[in-house]
């Protein structure tokens, strides 16, 4: 039996996985509420009750003081040593996510740079805003790694979240000459993650194993280290993961130059039917999980990750199996929305996701709600979990969040008494994101729609229990006569660039339809076809952006909406004409 400090047990079956470890601890951090946002931990590196100090005691450490760059998972319990990273002027080395586009981001760091700034920075986002890429080719050196992990043991075994991010983020800078075997290892966990031994036959060549382990409590330095990677490991990779890691491909080029073995592993048959599963939303191995943060494996079922199968063998199959893939495609879509669901819902329980075969999950009834509140201005760069952040330090706990961060708003939702939404409003009062103050407003009441069976026609009820009005008539569409078309736009300018630039030729379009990003726009009239020469000519030069525009006369579409009422009435009456005139013999039906 394997126990962890704080007692938790894990027999040692001869079906002993990895992933049963993960479980156990995930389960008791959960009961025990040991664990910060985000929530639950399930699939996670928990973001553990003391991780600040843990950072603080990281900060302590001899080895951390010496080094000059430092590499940091861009999980959330390691925030707090991303920031003394930054705030001792060091060089912080980041891991792109999903390593799709490189393999580190860099910020340097500047003591006296305000702290609130160097947060920001040190946060996942913030590492988007403020990082630079760094180059494959680029010489630099690692002199401390300092990584998460789910469960570890004081003979320096590591057990991750499952997807093998760490162990080959390792092995690549390894083969950059980026680290050697001095290069120190240090993992921050809470006391309940920390184990005497963990099984040893469940390690391969390929797992990191560290040299500190650092708790809210204690550093424990591990006496015998054990060997460290020799680099990446090619046989135990698959053709998959070089798609999904485009710069392996760059890396086992260099490799096969040098004249190494850079030969993949084939996977089997059964292999690849269980990818698939993974893959399409299915009951994966063990029927549960999905994959979280880097690793982005978000299928239905829960793929093996890399060097674990369900006896606790090792193999090659790949933890992630949406990693790289187009937006477009749907399996992306599925993933995202089933994460979308689960994360509105606060539960990360999919085991009963897509039992039927058909990749799709059975959406749980909303919790119904007795008044909201609306966020505007929200940065379109801020994710949902910074609002979530913002809004437990200030104890508001909506049930529901409805999110539209791209669109510049967000909704949250309450149950209590309505006369509780003043309070909220109050403690809401000054949120800022990203440093950009919020519009805080109540939300107004969604207008429903509903039958009237005695007049036929719709009713509008606004909101629950309020009075019942007659839904207002739609205004009839204007009908335009000509159209000036606009090519050559810049993709970068905006409708209102155009809006000013008309307003100083005095040319006033009855409707404007703007299709910046592709390079074009319409404007219409309502006027007399003849002034279209004068709207052409007042056009003449325009430019947006300093780039001259193409400017013509739109061509006609040839249906109806072009014309004017009289045109449009005097068609309707020939048609009909023509419709009751009767038919020749001969004549061309």
């Amino acid at each position: 039996m394997f126990v962890s400090k704080t007692g938790i047990k894990v027999d040692d079956i001869p079906i002993l996985t990895k992933h049963d470890i993960r479980s156990k601890v995930w389960g008791y951090i959960e009961e025990h509420d040991l664990a910060n946002f985000p929530r639950p931990v399930d699939h996670r590196i928990p973001n553990f009750k003391g991780a600040g100090e843990a950072g603080q005691r990281v900060r302590d450490l001899q080895c951390f003081t010496a080094a000059k760059t430092v590499k940091v998972n861009p999980d959330k319990p390691q925030e707090e040593v991303r920031f003394f990273v930054l705030e001792a002027g060091k060089t912080l080395l980041m891991p792109t996510p999903r390593l799709r586009s490189g393999l580190f981001n860099r910020i340097d760091g500047n003591p006296s740079e305000n702290k609130e700034t160097l947060r920001t920075m040190a946060s996942t986002e913030g590492m988007k805003k403020f990082s630079k890429p760094v180059d494959l080719e680029a010489d630099i050196k690692v002199d401390l790694i300092v990584i998460g992990s789910v469960a570890v043991s004081r003979t320096g075994r590591r057990i991750g979240k499952g997807e093998g991010f760490a162990d080959l983020e390792y092995g690549m800078m390894k083969a950059m000459k980026a680290v050697d075997d001095n290069t120190l290892v240090v993992t921050t966990v809470h006391d309940c993650q920390l184990f005497d031994t963990l099984p040893d036959r469940l390690f391969g060549p390929h797992d990191v194993p560290v040299d500190f382990i650092v708790t809210p409590t204690e550093v424990f330095q591990v006496s015998h280290r054990l060997p460290k990677p020799e680099g990446i490991y090619w046989h135990l990779l698959s053709p998959e993961k070089l798609k999904q890691v485009p710069i392996l491909k760059t890396l086992r080029e260099k490799e096969r130059e040098a004249g190494k073995d850079v030969t993949l592993t084939e996977l089997t048959e059964e292999q690849k039917a269980a990818n698939s599963r993974g893959r399409g939303g299915g009951q994966g191995t063990r029927g549960r999980g999905r994959g979280r943060g880097r690793g982005g494996g978000r299928g239905g079922g829960r793929t093996l990750s890399e060097g674990e199968d369900n006896k606790g063998q090792k193999n090659i199959q790949d933890g992630s199996v949406t990693i790289n893939v187009s937006k477009k495609n749907r399996i992306v879509k599925r993933t995202v929305e089933a994460t979308n669901e689960q994360d509105r819902l606060g539960s990360a329980d999919l085991d009963n996701e897509n039992q039927g075969g058909k990749g799709l999950k059975t959406r749980k009834p909303r919790n119904p709600f007795t008044y909201a509140v609306f966020l505007g201005k929200v940065p379109p760069a801020c994710r949902v979990r910074e609002l979530k952040e913002a809004l437990q330090g200030r104890d508001v706990r909506p049930i529901d969040i409805t999110w539209r961060g791209r669109n510049g708003f967000a909704f949250l939702r309450f149950t209590g008494p309505v006369e509780e939404c003043d309070d909220v409003l109050t403690k809401l009062e000054g949120l800022t994101l990203q440093e950009q103050p919020l519009l805080i407003q109540r939300a107004k009441d969604k207008m429903v729609m509903k039958d009237n069976e005695n007049t036929g026609t719709k009713e509008i009820i606004e909101g629950e229990g309020q009075n019942r009005k007659r839904q207002q008539p739609k205004k009839p569409r204007i009908v335009y006569t000509y159209g000036i078309f606009l090519g050559k736009v810049p993709s970068t300018c905006r409708v209102r660039e155009l809006k000013d630039a008309l307003q100083n030729r005095n040319v006033q379009p009855m409707d404007i339809t703007w299709r910046g990003r592709s390079g074009f726009a319409f404007l219409r009239f309502t006027g007399p076809v003849e002034e279209c020469d004068d709207i052409l000519t007042k056009l003449e030069g325009l430019t947006l952006q300093e780039q001259p525009v193409l400017v013509e006369k739109a061509k006609d579409k040839g249906d109806e909406q072009h014309l004017s009422e009289p045109q449009q009435q005097q068609q309707q009456q020939e048609l009909e004409q023509k419709q009751e005139a009767p038919v020749v013999e001969g004549e061309a039906r």
